[in-house]
């Protein structure tokens, strides 16, 4: 087969190209196949496998023939109704904090404060003393449907085991004839919440039945911005850092013991970490039983139900009377952390085989290793931010900037979590995608109407990102 392709593309870009050949030439003959390609080699140097991500006028002229080697499989059968609806799924939510911020005090509140809800609670405490020990002398256990306490002391370390084993057996409550109407996991003081994410993004066997609906992160008004500008060991993570990053939620508890201009500087701090999770002010805990449950941030059919890319509202309490400004508004003098080093796990770690690694048009990203320098240029960087573009994507420019993003250079800042609704050329489907450190996922949400304007929205949170070049990247994957 011959292949017409521009020097400048990617070594990837051809890949691409020639599964696609693969593909159709397969259906034509009426036996549907998929070819994942591995590697691919001028045939010339038949030893030698060429890099995905370098240019084909590096290593090829015109004329010249090349080898792929590679997986061939059936080509897998629409699962569209198989699935159980994520609204009839069991939500989960992540409530995460550190010691003393309040999620004690909020745990006693949701069981006292409910009553025709049925929660089931996934807890750990790092302490002698657990939270299970205090509920039960309040006599508060009898309004939860079950409770697996794990005395292990640090969740993030042991979690794999113990949390799916925990939220299997209340699972299989559900299937014996118990009702649960939603699973909360508490984390201990020093958790970040990444993990409990990670694992249900890549494990299909839990998250046939629940569904993680939100991470909520409750905050001590007070003492956040101190825990915030700790002086972190190299190598190692600023837990309150990723607690704020990584909220669809934030509980900003203890209001009552600052003023009211110090409030708003917590809120401005907040929002210049994670400027589109909701904040939530709050005395001893107390919130709306309606702002922890039914949230959604993790269901990606819901993405286009919402507007992804609008900032979170700000409650009147934490509104004042002067404006600030985007981005970061610290001085020359700000203390904070710029470098993150962070969760082990290799770049590129998508949900798929070969190489790209996504199920639909090959998009795999990794995130987390940026160990970057502190950097002051506060006008340029960014922790969050959204880009919105009318036109359609290039599938083969999605693929290859979806990698670069997974290997991003430290110098242009550390990705934390990605939310899409990508218009891609060709596909009648709007493209959902959903990237947590080096988890991802994507799926189709719905079709696109007729003469419904194809605007495709991305959300970047992150640490000292360099904004101009991920807006660049984003518009040279359109078509002209």
């Amino acid at each position: 087969h011959t292949v017409s392709i521009s020097g400048a593309s990617l070594i990837v870009d051809l890949m691409d190209e020639v599964e696609q050949v693969f593909e159709d030439a397969s259906a034509k003959a009426g036996h549907p196949l998929e070819l994942h390609i591995n590697v691919l080699w001028n045939v010339k140097d038949h030893k030698k496998a060429l890099n995905p991500n370098e240019r084909l006028q590096q290593h090829f002229k015109d004329g010249e023939t090349f080898g792929v080697y590679g997986d061939v499989m059936p080509v897998q059968a629409p699962t569209c109704g198989m699935d159980k609806p994520e609204e009839e799924k069991t939500p989960v939510t992540i409530l995460t904090g550190f010691l003393g911020s309040g999620k004690t005090t909020l745990l006693n509140y949701i069981l006292q404060e409910q009553n025709d809800k049925k929660i089931a609670i996934i807890e750990n405490e790092f302490g002698e003393i657990s939270i299970d020990d205090a509920l039960l002398k309040q006599d508060k256990m009898k309004l939860a449907e079950k409770v697996i306490v794990m005395d292990n002391g640090c969740m993030c370390c042991t979690i794999r085991g113990d949390l799916i084993n925990g939220l299997k057996e209340i699972m299989d409550s559900i299937k014996s004839g118990g009702h649960i109407d939603m699973i909360m996991i508490e984390t201990t003081g020093m958790a970040d919440p990444v993990p409990i994410v990670r694992t249900f993004m890549s494990n299909p066997d839990i998250t046939q039945e629940l569904r993680l609906d939100a991470v909520i992160s409750m905050v001590d008004a007070k003492h956040i911005i101190a825990r915030l500008d700790d002086k972190i060991e190299e190598g190692k993570v600023n837990e309150a850092y990723q607690q704020v990053a990584f909220a669809d939620k934030i509980i900003l508890n203890k209001l009552d013991l600052i003023t009211t201009d110090e409030a708003i500087a917590v809120k401005d701090r907040i929002r210049d970490i994670n400027k589109f999770a909701k904040i939530v002010p709050a005395v001893r805990g107390r919130v709306k039983m309606s702002e922890l449950s039914d949230i959604r941030a993790h269901d990606m059919a819901h993405f286009v139900d919402v507007d992804i890319d609008k900032e979170a509202p700000v409650e009147k309490e934490l509104e004042g009377g002067h404006g600030h400004s985007e981005g970061h508004g610290h001085d020359a003098d700000c203390q904070e952390d710029h470098g993150h080093g962070g969760h082990d796990g290799g770049h590129g770690g998508g949900h798929g085989g070969g190489h790209g690694g996504g199920h639909s048009t090959g998009h795999s990203v990794g995130h987390g290793h940026g160990g970057g320098k502190k950097d002051n240029r506060h006008d340029s960087r960014v922790n969050s931010f959204s880009a919105v573009r009318e036109g359609e994507i290039l599938p083969h420019k999605l693929s290859s900037w979806m990698q670069m993003l997974g290997q991003l250079p430290p110098e242009r800042g550390t990705i934390f979590r990605i939310k899409a609704i990508l218009a891609v050329k060709g596909h009648p489907y709007k493209h959902v995608f959903h990237a947590v450190m080096d988890v991802s996922d994507e799926d189709d949400a719905g079709p696109w109407a007729d003469g419904e304007r194809k605007l495709s929205k991305i959300v970047f949170i992150g640490k000292s990102m360099d904004e101009a070049f991920l807006r660049a990247g984003f518009d040279a994957i359109f078509a002209p």
